[in-house]
């Protein structure tokens, strides 16, 4: 006899925003409103991937030092490319001027990021930096493509509404073998507190913290580094479906204590064709 599997898309229709807004917290901490935040977590992480490095000393066989930055797919209408931060491709040249690169790769797929780069917006000051991929190199990592406009960005979202981001902050990078290693993603689904024409911010309130796969929240603190270049999305609703629209490309994760704020640089800087322009 064959399960029959919940029909998730029609359930979450149901989650419309007028609904959501008029949650209260205890209605915010039941079990279905739990189960719909964990699918759109995941449906969010599965448009961010991981760019990892290998690094050694150049005159010594030096154990490899690995470092780590996010990224994710975006396709404006003109054909898919990699998006990260710009000062993620820096600190890959970086490596590249003091030490020895041994390997690069985006999830699995080996990618040399010179060879590949588009733009770079550290000339403009835009933190963004673009790359070629191909469709196979981009069905090889198993993640989605975040579909982009082509043409101009609509405005960013209003201070208050929510906004989806994810990333693989290096200290929960795991090794597990000498040529292996787990990662981790962080993600959440927070309010904007602020914007302006180069940046989107979110100061994290702890306070308003939902913990939606009953794992625990982060420590004060928590150090986020490595979560730069991946998507920062908002969720949409339309036609009675749930869906994302890029707003921004993560920046910086600033853990002081109890002061905890993320930053995207707005994705309107990005052209539909990878160019990076201000």
């Amino acid at each position: 006899m064959t399960e029959t599997l919940p029909d998730f898309a029609a359930i979450d229709a149901e989650f419309t925003p007028e609904r959501l807004n008029a949650m209260s917290m205890e209605e915010r901490l039941s079990d279905p409103m739990k189960a719909f935040s964990r699918r759109r977590h995941d449906d969010g992480a599965a448009h961010v991937t991981w760019w990892l490095w290998r690094t050694q000393e150049r005159n010594q066989l030096t154990p490899l030092k690995p470092s780590q930055g996010s990224m994710f797919f975006l396709d404006c209408g003109r054909g898919a490319f990699a998006v990260t931060a710009d000062h993620v491709y820096d600190g890959f040249l970086e490596d590249r001027d003091e030490r020895r690169i041994r390997s690069s790769q985006i999830g699995n797929v080996a990618f040399d990021p010179e060879d590949r780069l588009i733009a770079r917006g550290k000339h403009l000051g835009v933190d963004i930096a673009t790359f070629r991929v191909t469709p196979e190199e981009i069905a090889a990592t198993g993640k989605r493509i975040v579909e982009g406009t082509d043409g101009a960005w609509p405005p960013p979202p209003n201070d208050g509404e929510a906004v989806f981001f994810g990333g693989f902050p290096a200290q929960e990078r795991i090794p597990l073998a000498a040529y292996e290693i787990s990662f981790g993603l962080h993600s959440a689904m927070v309010p904007l507190t602020s914007h302006t024409e180069y940046q989107l911010c979110c100061q994290l309130d702890r306070d308003s913290r939902v913990d939606v796969r009953d794992l625990g929240l982060p420590p004060d603190g928590y150090d986020l580094g490595g979560v730069s270049g991946g998507p920062m999305l908002q969720p949409v609703y339309r036609n009675g479906a749930w869906g994302w629209r890029l707003v921004g490309v993560l920046s910086e994760a600033r853990a002081m204590g109890s002061f905890e704020r993320i930053t995207a640089v707005r994705a309107h800087f990005i052209l539909p064709d990878g160019r990076v322009s201000r």
